[in-house]
């Protein structure tokens, strides 16, 4: 497989409140790895709003859940602080790192998993090279995305490209209104 085809996701939504959690669910998908940052709350927000904090409760009656991030502890652990779902700092997407310790602590297989996140470079493409599957949605606040991760959209917006030339039915199918989102 190439690293376009492990950047393709297995599905796109808008956002966390758009994702058909019943159908993951009836296709046997038992545990939910969310990104944090620009997937559950923006980069300059401190901590969820109740909205978030009543999806996850709720996912959270039929799913393991688990926050899988790039970020600090401290700054999982003030935005989850009126949540008790376990989660993951300093991840190291897209290494498997974070992956294989995440899989571990909800103690689920690999195909009853999936990954939420807003990135290709760091979610979609750390959970294809770890064997699990992805759902891309849009960014929360592009804006207020940090230095690395701005890098990690250039690195992305060539991907996209590749992707759409090799593979332009799920390009169409999968990304285009991901891309036409931002």
């Amino acid at each position: 497989m190439s690293i376009y085809q492990k950047c393709i996701p297995d599905a796109y939504h808008a956002s966390i409140f758009e994702i058909p959690y019943q159908k993951l669910k009836e296709q046997g998908i038992k545990s939910l790895f969310f990104d944090l940052d620009n997937t559950i709350i923006a980069y300059d927000d401190s901590k969820l709003k109740t909205k978030h904090i009543n999806l996850i409760n709720d996912l959270s009656k039929e799913f393991r859940i688990l926050i899988i991030s790039n970020t600090s502890y401290k700054r999982v652990s003030i935005a989850l602080n009126q949540l008790k779902v376990p989660f993951i700092w300093h991840a190291k997407k897209p290494l498997k790192f974070g992956f294989k310790k995440a899989l571990k602590m909800v103690n689920t297989k690999k195909e009853e998993t999936i990954i939420i996140g807003d990135q290709l470079m760091t979610d979609v493409f750390g959970a294809s090279r770890f064997g699990i599957k992805s759902i891309l949605v849009a960014s929360v606040k592009r804006r207020s995305d940090r230095k690395i991760t701005k890098f990690n959209r250039e690195i992305e917006s060539f991907v996209l490209k590749k992707i759409q030339k090799k593979y332009p039915e799920l390009y169409e199918e999968r990304l285009r209104i991901y891309v036409d989102s931002h």
